[in-house]
């Protein structure tokens, strides 16, 4: 019996340490748990905080672009034609005349040589009717000036003849053959006058028909010129060079593009805006624009349907003056205003932080050594700052870095 009850009594010992050193076990670890470890420590410096405030908080859609003409002008090759001179690049900046590029065309440059002389050989057309006209001329008021000064000497016989034939001198058959001749030089007059007369109206005729026919050469030689001076790739507005698609030796055809322009007189800018912030932008809202030469005030006037990648094509006007380094193509940024937000509490948005969501965020003390992890209930984002609802007070200080990799720990130590 004694021997039985010492075995009993050492399987009781058994039981009871094996007890004892789980209980031991298990306090143990409940104590490590409950004691800060070094996963939990972490160095400020390495963090980024941000206080919370109180007030009105101007809400904002940022937006990235260029800035366009408002005119833009393509410039196409009229006939086929070879790049022969290069005269300006992209960036540069136009007048109405400035000349981009130069082509050449053979049959153009003929077609010149070939109406040039054909207004030359029509001008000498004119000149052999003008010498043959005034011959013509000539010759008939030779013959009407010798035929007055007979007209002369006629009457003057006539007048003679009649005093002497009142005496008897002369017979009245001479008398009237007299007559007769006067009659008959006055009538070639007469004739002679009319006939050069027509000939000066038919020679007025076949002068115009000739200057037409000169006139006609001249508008060929005109448009053959015309043609050969579009070789010569004008601007033809004020403005910048913004793309030049052709290469020195490239062969283009009709209707090819070889530059694009853009006028400096007006302006606009094209930025893309994520799809989330368009639904608060509105037509007419105002916005801050930025060239990194200066700033510039503007409105917005379009929004466009199409989502492309995310974003949203924003189309807005510039008003007032613009900095100096404005021009097509530049790259901007611009800030749209949207409604303001009256006496709300914000801050710096967290990493990882979305609008109109709950977020975990370590919440410092009041020494700023320690941060226990609390939910905060976000509300409208406005650039970098964001609407706190719910969860903060006024001056509550918070880590806005990606606490992720420590597992939402419910409390940090804080260590310099």
């Amino acid at each position: 019996m004694d021997i039985k009850r010492k075995r009993d009594t050492k399987i009781k010992h058994k039981y009871l340490i094996s007890l004892m050193v789980g209980v031991s076990l298990i306090l143990l670890t409940f104590w490590g748990l409950s004691q800060p470890n070094k996963s939990t420590q972490i160095e400020s410096k390495n963090l980024w905080f941000d206080t919370i405030k109180q007030g009105d908080l101007q809400r904002e859609a940022k937006g990235f672009g260029i800035l366009e003409a408002k005119t833009q002008k393509y410039l196409t090759a009229q006939f086929s034609a070879v790049i022969s001179e290069i005269r300006l690049k992209p960036g540069a900046k136009v007048s109405p005349n400035s000349i981009i590029l130069t082509m050449t065309n053979p049959e153009i440059d003929q077609a010149v040589i070939t109406a040039n002389l054909a207004v030359n050989a029509e001008q000498s057309v004119l000149k052999q009717l003008e010498l043959t006209q005034n011959r013509e001329k000539l010759d008939i008021e030779i013959r009407a000036s010798e035929l007055s000064i007979d007209l002369k000497v006629a009457r003057s016989r006539l007048q003679a003849e009649k005093k002497l034939a009142v005496k008897g001198i002369v017979s009245q058959l001479d008398l009237m053959k007299t007559k007769a001749l006067v009659e008959k030089l006055i009538n070639r007059e007469r004739n002679i006058q009319n006939k050069l007369k027509q000939l000066r109206r038919f020679h007025l005729q076949a002068k115009k028909i000739q200057i037409e026919k000169i006139e006609e050469k001249r508008s060929l030689l005109k448009l053959a010129n015309n043609k050969k001076e579009s070789l010569n790739v004008r601007a033809g507005l004020n403005g910048v060079l913004q793309a030049l698609p052709v290469k020195l030796g490239q062969s283009v055809a009709n209707g090819n593009q070889l530059a694009l322009v853009g006028g400096t007189n007006e302006l606009i800018a094209i930025v893309q805006v994520p799809q989330a912030d368009v639904q608060n932008i509105q037509i007419n809202m105002p916005v801050e624009i930025d060239t990194r030469g200066g700033t510039a005030k503007g409105k917005v006037m379009r929004i466009d349907p199409v989502v492309v990648e995310g974003k949203i094509e924003i189309e807005i006007a510039l008003l007032g003056e613009l900095p100096d380094n404005a021009r097509p193509a530049l790259n901007i940024e611009a800030t749209i205003l949207l409604k303001t937000l009256k006496n709300v509490l914000y801050f710096k948005a967290p990493v990882n932080s979305k609008p109109s969501s709950s977020i975990q965020l370590y919440k410092l003390d009041n020494q700023n050594n320690k941060a226990d992890l609390i939910w905060l209930k976000l509300g409208k984002q406005s650039g970098q700052f964001i609407e706190v609802i719910s969860g903060a007070n006024v001056n509550d200080r918070f880590i806005l870095s990606d606490m992720r990799k420590f597992k939402k720990q419910a409390q940090l130590t804080l260590i310099n």
